[in-house]
């Protein structure tokens, strides 16, 4: 099961921001930037942990981004065949720019299913 492509459906179809395992030279100013940071797998379950980059023209606005697609994954977790958990481990603010944008980083732990 391709996890990271799990991931960017589930955000891309809840969020109003582009959603990206790449980072375009020519950034948005608004971009969700997923990356797969590593985690655990049994026979039955993976449990792979994403670092979700969110950037905003204002650190308020990065951070509301960032909280958004956690929620969207643990909204998504209630009924989704394979996602059955999204922690949020983590909510950082990291230094960006002296423009005023803002960059918040978010790591999650899912719980995805793999028993079909």
């Amino acid at each position: 099961m391709d996890t990271t492509k799990l991931v960017i459906d589930i955000l891309s179809d809840a969020l109003v921001v582009p959603v990206s395992t790449d980072l375009p030279q020519d950034r948005p100013e608004r971009l969700v930037h997923v990356s797969y940071s590593g985690g655990q797998q049994t026979p039955f379950l993976l449990m792979p942990r994403y670092d979700l980059m969110c950037w905003g023209t204002t650190p308020s606005e990065a951070q509301s981004i960032a909280l958004s697609a956690v929620q969207a994954l643990q909204d998504a977790a209630l009924d989704h065949p394979y996602l059955s958990a999204c922690q949020l481990e983590t909510l950082s603010s990291e230094e960006w720019s002296r423009t005023g944008q803002g960059r918040y980083l978010a790591i999650v732990e899912l719980v995805i299913n793999t028993d079909e």
